[in-house]
Formats: C-alpha cells, structure tokens, sequence
C-alpha cells in the first residue's frame, strides 16, 4: 500500500506518549491510567480486517460496556458489510480518516501491510493503535518512524502478546542482562500452506511425513520468511534482546494438532521455560485462537480502568 499524507487532527485520547505491550510490554502508566474521562465514558473504536481475528474481536466487544460503536474496515466490503448485519455495535466504513476524531483506538488485524499503512496513519492523528502484525516492527525504519511518532503525537501502540506465553516476565527479566532468548515454535502442516520461503527450497509442508525443521535462524529472518505464522518472535524480540540476537527454530510436524510456541530464556534473573500450546484458529489454521483472545484482553484493559500483569 502507498504511504498516505497525513491530516492535521486533535488529539484525542488523553493518555501520555507511550510504547507499550499489553500485557507484557511496558509498565503502568501511572494514575492518570485509571483516572481519565474515558474510564467512565463509553468510547469508540476501530478495527482493520474482518479477517478470523477481526471477526472474532468484533464480535466480543459486543459485550463491553466501555465501547460504544465499532468502525470496521476491510478490502472486502462484502466480508464487512456481512459482519455488520451480524452485530449491533459494528459500522463498516470506506476510509478511516473521516472517523479519527471519533475513535481512541485503531485495532489492526489484516496483515503487515495494513499495519505499515493504517499505523502511521492513525497516529499521525494522535489515535493509539494495537497491532496484531507485530512482525512488520523487524523493519528497523518503520519501528524508528513509528516510535517517533507515537512520542510526537502523544499516542500509544499496544502490542499484545498474541499467541505466547511468558512475555510478561520476559519483559521484566530484561530489565537486567539476559544473555539468551531462544523460541521453539512447532505447527502442523496446514499451518504453512502459500509459503513462499518454501516454496523456494522445494518445500511441501503438506507432503511432509515427519516432524521436519522448516527454519533455524535470527528472528529478524523468521518474520521475513513466515510473516502469517510467527509474529510472536518479533514479541519476544521487542520484550527482550532484539531481533539480531533473538533465535528462533520453526517446525513442521504432522503427528500434532496443536500450534505450540516454546520460549526459554537465561539470564540474570534466572532462568525462564514456558511452553504456550494453542488450538488453532477454526477460520484460519496459521494463527492462534489464543492471538485474538489476547487482542480482547488488551481492548478490555485500555478501555477500562484495571490492568492485571503489568
């Protein structure tokens, strides 16, 4: 997608510059996080992508009290408009920009293309954004840009711990030296279908018989190479040492029905083994079901008055 030239628009989410991940990344922003107009007022949000994840999001705030209207977007007009008609508080529309000032939040869940043109956008408007396509930050300029800009703007970018445990400590283990983080991240073959990595090693997933190692390299590589399947090791990245140090093994296995994620770490604090094994999502075999569930924990915190595991 084109970078787009961003309007002038008032801030409106109260909330200091901060980057944070919610639930992992960061810490408490202070009081004025529990204490702010929107922490008794109704608000409104927006979500890209009705995708497995955007539909599922889209569907649970329905239930929130804190979110009044639901703006949503999507390539397919079809796919949004469907969704609508489905749900009482969901708004399809074309263009965000016209709805800026009505929203506090920006919910991507399509695709790191959206996220490097919607993020930008949002925030050049002083609207915070959660980002589910947490692989497109391995992009040292976009990170760079869109950090700046978040701190000029005073908005947030959330970044939720997807479909991963651990991140929480981790987050708090890199406060001193650490001196490895390592990611074990095992699917089945349905996971890895349209892979264009593979196809270029003349890799089959689904032809594959027994438990093969698909990838075994930096995390900066992974996300380049499987950009639909492991945006959990840009997470552990941003939450510990970087993408350069950060190492990840990526495994094809037939014999499992899981998505399972295996994060080890040694440091000072000591040391840190979290298996994390997922039921994949029913409307798309690359994601976890548990990568939505943190997206609705992260809107429920942001929009209300009380975050557990900061």
């Amino acid at each position: 997608m084109p970078r787009a030239s961003f309007p002038r628009i008032q801030r409106v989410s109260p909330f200091p510059a901060q980057i944070l991940c919610a639930d992992v990344i960061g810490g408490v922003v202070g009081e004025s996080f529990y204490m702010t107009l929107h922490s008794v007022l109704a608000v409104n949000i927006c979500i890209i992508g009705c995708g497995a994840i955007g539909t599922t999001i889209a569907r649970a705030v329905e239930d929130m009290p804190d979110i009044d209207t639901v703006y949503l977007t999507d390539r397919s007009k079809e796919c949004a408009t469907r969704l609508q008609e489905k749900t009482k508080k969901v708004r399809y529309v074309a263009d965000i920009v016209p709805i800026l000032n009505d929203i506090r939040l920006v919910v991507e869940a399509a695709s790191q293309d959206a996220a490097r043109y919607y993020a930008p956008l949002a925030l050049s408007a002083g609207v915070d954004v959660l980002i589910m396509s947490v692989g497109i930050f391995q992009d040292e300029e976009f990170q760079n840009d869109a950090f700046r800009l978040a701190k000029r703007k005073n908005a947030k970018i959330f970044l939720p711990s997807g479909a991963i445990g651990g991140v929480d400590a981790l987050c708090a283990a890199s406060l001193e030296s650490l001196d490895e983080v390592t990611l074990t991240s095992t699917k089945p073959p349905s996971a890895f279908a349209a892979n264009s990595y593979l196809e270029s090693k003349g890799i089959r997933a689904s032809e594959l018989r027994e438990r093969t190692e698909l990838f075994n390299g930096s995390a900066r590589e992974a996300v380049k190479h499987f950009p639909q399947n492991i945006n959990v090791a840009a997470t552990i990245s941003l939450a510990g040492i970087g993408f350069e140090k950060t190492r990840i093994r990526i495994v094809c296995d037939p014999q499992v029905q899981t998505n399972e994620h295996h994060l080890k770490a040694k440091g000072k604090f000591g040391e840190l083994d979290a298996v994390t094994r997922n039921v994949p999502s029913p409307k798309n075999p690359k994601t976890s079901y548990l990568a939505a569930l943190s997206a609705i924990s992260a809107i429920r915190k942001i929009t209300g008055t009380t975050w557990v595991g900061v």
